[in-house]
């Protein structure tokens, strides 16, 4: 390259340098040297260049041995040792690149870092002054500004890219199968919890990586973290995080759905071999998949399975774990199966199913009031007043919710109630239905266990065999379920009958 072709190149050469030092030095004057040393030994050098098409490459090489050169005649001087006037706040003035560096650095700088450089470079405060802000030493504030700005020196001149779930995060049903109650609603409420937990699954994150996986600043995932290793549910190894709980990705469960689809037939089939063999209303057929469906796998098969649940942080034995939503899923179509139930002190029980009704899981309402159980089953036993103020709060709720009706003048539970000589009567007659749904459930899960062992993380390994089984609750159940309303054989209830998932048994 010859000396006319590098002056044109000059112009566009000596802002890109100046910006790389400016990013390099703590102010505007060692900016420039720096700059004016790099932009002297190119032209020295320039001569030795063959292909002027390698001339960047060339010049960035050059930039960073003069820098190196620069740093090693500091370190000598020890003019990189700390002093409270760690940068010139004119350095990113003229320059808006560099200023949204430096605010995408402090986004991405961990909390202790980021308060003390946030006090001292935006707040104006002093060392001292942030000392006593944060409880801390004053040479440990002096400490935190020299790793920060040593953090946000190295990060502005690395090129950042936000990950997948920043513009595509995913959505997961939290699913908890225990005895004690469900503690873990609260923490999985938002999507960036439910994006935290995918990101970790299959790779060890730090914070920093996370938030750029994300797409979201440091400060506003730092609670959500410490909330999810308090529960457990991730775990922080080092400065590495990684997910505690099996979560069903897409692929996994479009894997899973393609490599038991004949049984999930056999399932759809024989259920609905039994609604068109009896003349049921609607809420009937509801009730009698429900109960076979109960009978089949959560009380014959699961009897046979080994179902001894891990204890939690809480002390309750449960297992959680994460179902990755599709549009292909039933679950997300609100065909979302699940059991619950509630007893009162002389052992009469509500039996719940968390299909939806009308788009909302009523039932919940049962375990946010203590005395709802009570009532609900004074009424289906006949009483039909209640003095009590709190009482008759609670009534209410029960017809508003659907639970209970008016029925000239007097108050009548709006579900089946059975005693428990009526309900084994019941559920006998389609005994041959619950074996053959129960085998099919088997091959299921037995298939599934293989395929689950292909996505499943080393360290989750031990949770393989529970996770075959709750994966039946999508496949043996939601699918079968879904597919007998998609071809109209079942209806979503309309207000018309019974609610049809739940049913009281009197003891």
């Amino acid at each position: 390259m010859d000396r006319k072709e590098l002056d044109i190149k000059a112009a566009d050469m000596a802002k890109s340098i100046l910006s790389y030092c400016i990013a390099r030095t703590s102010n505007q004057f060692e900016a420039e040297d720096l700059a004016q040393d790099i932009i002297l030994e190119i032209y020295k050098s320039v001569g030795d260049l063959r292909d002027t098409k390698a001339f960047y490459g060339f010049m960035w090489a050059i930039a960073g041995n003069i820098y190196k050169q620069w740093c090693r005649k500091k370190s000598n001087s020890k003019e990189c040792e700390l002093t409270n006037d760690l940068i010139d706040h004119t350095v990113f003035s003229d320059d808006n690149s560099l200023i949204y560096l430096l605010r995408r650095e402090l986004a991405l700088l961990s909390e202790k870092h980021r308060k003390a450089a946030v006090l001292y470079y935006i707040e104006n405060m002093s060392c001292s002054q942030i000392s006593q802000h944060l409880s801390i030493s004053e040479s440990m504030v002096k400490y935190l500004l020299f790793k920060s700005r040593q953090i946000l020196k190295e990060g502005i001149n690395m090129e950042r890219n936000y990950g997948q779930q920043s513009y595509n995060p995913k959505e997961l049903s939290i699913l908890y199968w225990g005895n004690g109650t469900n503690t873990y609603n609260s923490v999985y409420e938002t999507k960036i919890s439910q994006n935290i937990l995918f990101a970790c699954y299959n790779d060890k994150l730090t914070a920093e990586e996370i938030s750029l996986e994300l797409g979201i600043a440091m400060p506003y995932i730092e609670d959500i973290l410490k909330q999810l290793v308090e529960c457990d549910v991730l775990k922080l190894n080092g400065r590495k995080y990684s997910t505690n709980i099996v979560i069903f990705t897409e692929d996994c469960s479009v894997e899973i759905a393609s490599k038991t689809q004949k049984a999930r037939d056999n399932i759809t089939n024989a259920l609905s071999e039994i609604i068109s063999s009896k003349e049921l209303s609607n809420s009937e057929a509801w009730l009698t998949v429900c109960c076979i469906l109960y009978k089949a796998i959560f009380e014959k098969l699961q009897s046979e399975v080994d179902m001894e649940l891990p204890k939690n942080k809480f002390g309750e034995n449960c297992i959680v774990w994460a179902v990755e939503k599709s549009v292909n899923s039933m679950r997300n179509k609100g065909f979302e199966f699940g059991v619950s139930s509630s007893e009162n002190k002389s052992g009469d029980k509500i039996q719940f199913f968390d299909f939806t009704v009308n788009g909302a899981m009523i039932h919940h309402s049962f375990y946010s009031c203590k005395s709802m159980t009570d009532i609900f089953i004074s009424i289906a036993k006949g009483k039909v007043k209640f003095d009590n103020e709190l009482e008759n709060v609670v009534v209410a709720e029960l017809l508003k919710k659907g639970y209970v009706l008016y029925d000239n003048g007097k108050l009548k539970v709006n579900v089946p109630v059975f005693t428990e000589e009526n309900f084994d009567k019941f559920i006998n007659q389609f005994n041959s239905t619950v074996e053959l749904i129960k085998k099919n459930a088997e091959k299921i899960m037995y298939n599934a266990a293989k395929i689950i062992k292909n996505y499943i993380p080393v360290h989750l390994k031990a949770q393989a065999c529970h996770m075959a089984y709750f994966r039946i609750f999508e496949d043996a159940v939601s699918f079968p379920v879904g597919s007998l309303v998609e071809n109209k054989i079942l209806f979503p209830y309309n207000s018309n009958g019974f609610l049809p998932t739940t049913y009281i048994i009197i003891k």
